[in-house]
C-alpha cells in the first residue's frame, strides 16, 4: 500500500516538491478557512454496495466524463447531483490548470466506522461491491454515504479548478497550497477536528466534505473556496487579487 501511495504521489509533476514520503504521524494543529487551528496529520507524511447511480458502475442513465458530468449545476449550490458522474476512481485522478498538473491526493476518512482516526489510501476498483479502503495498516468497507459524499467533493473540485478562482491561482502560483487531499468528517463515527477546507503546512489543501449527524452530506463551494485561499494570502502577507 505505502509504494502504491508513493508511486501516486512522485508520478504527478508537482510545483516546488520532488518527492515525497508517506508516514503516518498523530494529529497535529493545522489552520482552517477561518484562520482557526484543526487537528490533523500529514497526509503526505503519509458498507454496502452503493446504490446510487452516480456512484455505481451501472447508472440508470447516460454517464458523463468526469470533467462534463457537473455542467450546468451552479458551483455555490448547497448540494449537486452526481447521477450522471462516474464512481469515484480508486485513486483521485490529477487535474491540469493552465500548464500545471494539480495532484488531487488520496482517499481520506478523519474517523471510520471501526474506529480509526486519519486513515488515507486508495479505493478497491469501481464496481467491487463493497468498495474498500486500503491504508498503511488495514482496509475497511466503505458505505454508500461516504462514496456519494466524496464524489459531491470531488467532482465539484474538478469542475473549479476548469476556471479557478483568482485568489487560490495567485497563492498557488506564489508557492503554497499547490495540492489537494480528499478528506472526509463522518460525525457519525465521531468528531475528527476537520469541517472546512484546512490548510496542511505550506503545500497541501484539505478539500474537506462532511457528513453531519443527520447524515447529510456538507460540501466546500466556491464561494468558501475563494474566501479560504484570500484568507491564506492574507496570513501570509501576500496580495489579493484585485485588491479586494
Amino acid at each position: 500500500m505505502k509504494k502504491l501511495l508513493i508511486a501516486v504521489f512522485v508520478g504527478v509533476p508537482l510545483v516546488g516538491c520532488t518527492e515525497e514520503i508517506i508516514i503516518k504521524k498523530a494529529p497535529g494543529q493545522e489552520t482552517g478557512a477561518e484562520g482557526q487551528p484543526a487537528e490533523s496529520t500529514d497526509p503526505t507524511d503519509p458498507g454496502s454496495e452503493p446504490t446510487t447511480p452516480g456512484n455505481s458502475d451501472t447508472p440508470a442513465g447516460p454517464t458523463a466524463s468526469a470533467d462534463r458530468c457537473l455542467d450546468g449545476q451552479d458551483m455555490d449550490a448547497a448540494d449537486i447531483n452526481v447521477t450522471t458522474c462516474p464512481a469515484i476512481p480508486e485513486i483521485p485522478e490529477g487535474v491540469k490548470v493552465g500548464k500545471t498538473m494539480v495532484g488531487l491526493g488520496a482517499w481520506e476518512l478523519g474517523t471510520t466506522a471501526d474506529g480509526d482516526t486519519y486513515v488515507y489510501g486508495s479505493l478497491s476498483a469501481p464496481g467491487s461491491g463493497p468498495r474498500i479502503l486500503e491504508f498503511d495498516g488495514g482496509t475497511v468497507a466503505v458505505n454508500k454515504e461516504n462514496l456519494e459524499c466524496w464524489s459531491k467533493g470531488y467532482y465539484r473540485l474538478r469542475k473549479i479548478l476548469q476556471d479557478p478562482p483568482a485568489e487560490w491561482v495567485a497563492l498557488k502560483d506564489a508557492g503554497f497550497q499547490y495540492r489537494f487531499f480528499q478528506f472526509q468528517t463522518d460525525l457519525r463515527n465521531g468528531p475528527t477536528g476537520f469541517k472546512q477546507i484546512s490548510s496542511f503546512q505550506d503545500h497541501l489543501i484539505k478539500w474537506v466534505t462532511v457528513i453531519n449527524a443527520s447524515g447529510v452530506c456538507q460540501q466546500p463551494t466556491l464561494s468558501k473556496f475563494k474566501a479560504y485561499a484570500k484568507s491564506e494570502l492574507t496570513r501570509r502577507g501576500l496580495p489579493v487579487p484585485g485588491g479586494s
